[in-house]
């Protein structure tokens, strides 16, 4: 039990976190919210993320690509869910009780979220190193980092994410 009472801590943490930084006035916040995709590590900007959540029950919608994990029922509000992984064309996302719900917030879309391996914590890009980007998933990365580990991280670009015409329109 104490196991379940340190991770609602941490996530409780971390949305603590997530609504400081959205309601920072002035300057961008160096701040990133990390989260593993696939095998890959990406840093999300902490203003394009409303919540981070365990992974709800799932209702398919038939006839969506396989990327396309269905909808979900959020206190009353209907998300639509997607394997992150799956999208940029990597293995689906294996479950996992660390499996995470970004639930997000842009200026483009409403009621969208994106399933991801796992989260990190959060991520300050000034301890990091910028990098060129060289991957075939930087179609939504605006930025590359190493840290001071050796990892290296891309930056998830979400608005170019949801305003792709594929990830708008799932279906055949």
């Amino acid at each position: 039990m104490a196991q379940t009472s340190n991770l609602r801590e941490f996530q409780e943490a971390i949305l603590a976190k997530l609504k400081d930084a959205a309601n920072q006035v002035g300057g961008e916040s160096s701040s990133r919210l990390g989260v593993t995709v696939g095998n890959k590590r990406f840093l999300i900007n902490l203003q394009d993320v409303k919540e981070v959540l365990p992974v709800p029950p799932l209702q398919s919608v038939p006839f969506t690509k396989v990327w396309f994990l269905g909808v979900a029922n959020v206190r009353g509000n209907l998300y639509s869910i997607s394997d992150l992984a799956q999208f940029m064309g990597m293995p689906a996302t294996s479950k996992s009780v660390n499996n995470r719900i970004l639930l997000l917030s842009t200026e483009s879309t409403e009621q969208v979220a994106l399933l991801v391996d796992s989260l990190i914590g959060l991520r300050s890009i000034q301890t990091m190193q910028a990098q060129t980007i060289e991957d075939a998933s930087s179609l939504y990365s605006v930025n590359g980092f190493i840290d001071t580990e050796g990892n290296d991280w891309l930056e998830l670009d979400i608005e170019a994410l949801v305003q792709n015409k594929s990830f708008v329109q799932p279906t055949h």
